[in-house]
């Protein structure tokens, strides 16, 4: 009813993507969140909490599929949107930290990984690897 570029499209395809992501299907949850993000920048803005939701989102299928430097990138853009607007003890700020320290710690770089480790120990995260 209201098209492929609408924001209620892409809350659509957002939710099947997390439901691809709990069945594992990494790849599959990738291809519709890179959709997603697209469409919550053209809809609503590059700085709209739902594009930061989704840019999260896409950098945790990311992680899971080992591309840890798309995942770093996706992740922190994501975080850095939603870290404007919402509290920091949010779950997405949270599952952002765990997957910027995993990210990070692949990538050698332990500096970055710290960072967002003292972040998740601070807003009461745990820095296990991300659900």
């Amino acid at each position: 009813m209201y098209g492929e570029k609408h924001q209620l499209y892409g809350i659509a395809l957002s939710n099947l993507g997390s439901v691809y992501f709990e069945r594992k299907q990494f790849a599959q949850a990738e291809q519709l969140l890179r959709q997603v993000v697209a469409i919550f920048t053209a809809a609503q803005g590059p700085e709209h909490l739902n594009t930061g939701i989704a840019r999260i989102k896409l950098g945790r299928a990311l992680v899971q599929e080992h591309l840890y430097a798309q995942a770093a990138a996706e992740s922190l853009a994501g975080y850095q949107i939603v870290s404007k607007l919402a509290d920091p003890g949010v779950s997405w700020l949270k599952n952002a930290r765990k997957d910027l320290v995993m990210a990070y710690d692949s990538l050698k770089q332990p500096e970055k990984a710290a960072r967002f480790r003292t972040e998740l120990v601070d807003t009461g995260g745990k820095t296990g690897a991300p659900r």
